[in-house]
């Protein structure tokens, strides 16, 4: 399988798992997607708001870098190449600064979605722009993990996203809700 094949293969599982994000929290209200885990972390919004920030973070870098300007990315990140598998595993971390979800009460859930749909076209449409070959060949660092391909980076993005859509499915099958709900949902006792 050539590198082309590659980044059309990582592409539509990225698009799959897209689309399941979307599906998951389709239909909910705010207040379902603002309300924390009864455990305490991120609720649903705050997932998604992480994934907004994340990606277009990564959509404003690339756009620098195809225009030849200066990245915050640290000089280093261009000559090593961790592997990304150990940020899958079960193990978790503490989302950097960079992206890291707005307060909750400054998330809009309705405009996260809206931000996500438009940095995933705007992904694309850089990757499109430069042309496939180019693009999955290209060379551009994640910030701690080193030297990503196009390639690779389709493949980090799917990964990450399908790890936080588990998370956005515990979060919103937990007890929580009824807590969560709007005083005109709750059951009169």
């Amino acid at each position: 399988m050539g590198r082309v094949d590659d980044l059309r293969q990582a592409r539509g599982r990225m698009e799959a798992v897209r689309a399941e994000i979307y599906a998951a929290v389709s239909g909910k209200s705010d207040a379902e997607l603002l309300c924390p885990p009864a455990g305490g972390g991120w609720s649903a919004a705050e997932v998604l708001d992480h994934l907004r920030a994340a990606e277009g973070s990564l959509v404003r870098a690339l756009k620098k870098f195809e225009k030849g300007e200066p990245t915050r990315v640290p000089r280093v990140a261009w000559w090593y190449r961790l592997p990304i598998s150990p940020f899958f595993w079960g193990i978790r971390f503490t989302a950097p600064k960079l992206v890291r979800p707005r307060p909750r009460a400054d998330v809009n859930p309705g405009e996260v979605v809206e931000a996500l749909r438009t940095s995933r076209r705007d992904l694309f449409a850089l990757a499109d722009r430069m042309g496939e070959e180019s693009f999955a060949a290209m060379i551009f660092p994640h910030f701690l993990l080193g030297r990503f391909s196009g390639v690779t980076w389709f493949r980090f993005i799917g990964k990450h996203e399908r790890r936080h859509l588990g998370q956005l499915r515990r979060v919103l099958a937990g007890p929580k809700l009824l807590r969560c709900a709007p005083a005109s949902e709750r059951l009169v006792s």
